[in-house]
């Protein structure tokens, strides 16, 4: 296990741990009593207790831990980032620290080797221009592929995009002239979650306007609310997790691709959850 990089992260809990979990690796028979007497806590399972999510990380606390886990000055001010973006329940002020996580993490070593891993999901364009790639028969005509795409993008923008695509591997030219996507792909790690939660919020965003922009008959956009038992709920779940399996399944025997669609699957919560004694 190699020590973690903390620019790979947008879950300062899941730092923690694998942090804790990589020094375990260094010292033989290390625990969490032992960790706290590094660090200076009088509660052995003080540390523990925050990767649950059981209780907050204090600023004294904070510089504590990256003592012990001998960050240098750059790397603990990340970690206070991800520690103020965590914690606080502010919409705007989180907003704000994860748009100072981003510009941190753009000017970081991760960022430069992995370009397409971090800038990729940041940009929905970027997926967005890539998945039209494998549709339409692409041969330098920016102007057909702008229109091609609901909403258009610039064209200035699209030729960036399609530079930059081609720079991180995920698309090449072929010797006739034509765009076509790559094999060489990097899923997100689980690390970068709040990546990805940010790239279907602004999927999710843009599903609004389809109701105005679309007629019946060229989408399909409902809403029910359900009143159901914790086992149904369950049920339902697993039935949504088949249903994206099946359409993945469909998408691998579609050989000759004709149009760019979107699809969004809500399911989630409207009311607080009842503890039945």
């Amino acid at each position: 296990m190699n020590k973690p990089d903390i620019y790979k992260y947008d879950d300062f809990r899941l730092y923690l741990k694998d942090c804790y979990q990589f020094r375990s690796l260094e010292i033989p028979k290390y625990s969490y009593r032992k960790f706290a007497r590094e660090a200076g806590f009088t509660n052995p399972g003080y540390i523990n207790d925050v990767i649950k999510g059981n209780r907050t990380l204090s600023k004294s606390a904070l510089d504590k831990v990256c003592r012990v886990f001998n960050l240098n000055q750059k790397e603990s001010e990340f970690l206070g980032l991800l520690v103020n973006y965590g914690q606080t329940k502010k919409e705007n002020d989180k907003e704000e620290c994860y748009r100072q996580i981003l510009f941190r993490r753009s000017r970081s070593a991760f960022t430069r080797l992995n370009p397409a891993l971090v800038r990729y999901y940041q940009d929905y364009r970027y997926p967005l221009v890539r998945s039209a790639i494998e549709v339409k028969d692409f041969r330098g005509n920016y102007e057909s592929l702008s229109r091609f795409l609901s909403p258009p993008l610039p064209t200035t923008l699209l030729k960036k995009i399609i530079r930059d695509l081609c720079d991180w591997g995920l698309i090449q030219q072929k010797p006739n002239g034509q765009y076509v996507i790559t094999q060489k792909f990097i899923e997100p790690p689980e690390t970068m979650a709040q990546l990805i939660r940010q790239l279907n919020r602004e999927w999710i965003t843009q599903g609004k306007d389809a109701l105005s922009r679309f007629s019946p008959e060229e989408r399909h956009i409902s809403s029910i609310l359900l009143g159901i038992s914790r086992q149904t709920k369950e049920k339902i779940r697993r039935k949504i997790d088949l249903f994206r399996q099946e359409i993945f399944d469909l998408i691998e025997t579609d050989s000759v691709p004709e149009v760019l669609m979107q699809l969004s699957i809500q399911y989630f919560p409207k009311s607080a959850t009842e503890i039945k004694s």
